[in-house]
């Protein structure tokens, strides 16, 4: 997977995602100069949704790679304390304002409410007997089959 960073004045470095993120993410800011103590991660450009870089210790490709294009264009961003990201591109060509709506509606955490209903007891019920079915294994029916038969003769 090879991701294309766009970072600085219009500065692009390519890299090859296919590493343990904490060695990514160490590669970027070293050629980024970003200091260790800045949180950053990385944003694809066309949807703003966050890579989660640092809450990874996986692989990028192995972990991502059904979601994410072959090659990606992402912007380098920095997460503030309240977890907003700040995209670190000077580029009003890419950073544009659907670019910071789509970051803001992809980063931001859904809002949870609790709610006030009480479950009755036939409720109850109904959710401890629905359980989800098992599927079994081929092998399991084998075993019984050979019993059966055993039996039989």
């Amino acid at each position: 997977m090879l991701i294309e960073i766009h970072y600085g004045n219009g500065s692009i470095l390519l890299v090859n995602g296919n590493c343990r993120s904490v060695n990514f993410v160490n590669y970027i800011r070293k050629h980024c100069c970003l200091s260790s103590t800045i949180p950053i991660d990385l944003c694809l450009l066309n949807t703003g949704e966050p890579l989660h870089l640092l809450s990874s210790q996986t692989n990028i490709v192995s972990a991502d790679k059904r979601r994410f294009p072959f090659h990606s264009h992402c912007v380098l961003t920095r997460i503030e304390e309240d977890g907003t990201y700040i995209p670190l591109l000077n580029d009003s060509s890419l950073i544009t304002n659907d670019f910071l709506t789509k970051l803001k509606r992809a980063t931001t955490k859904p809002i949870q409410t609790k709610s006030n209903t009480k479950t009755t007891k036939q409720q109850a019920q109904k959710l401890s007997i629905e359980k989800p079915k098992r599927r079994r294994s081929l092998k399991a029916v084998a075993i019984v089959a050979t019993i059966v038969n055993n039996f039989k003769h």
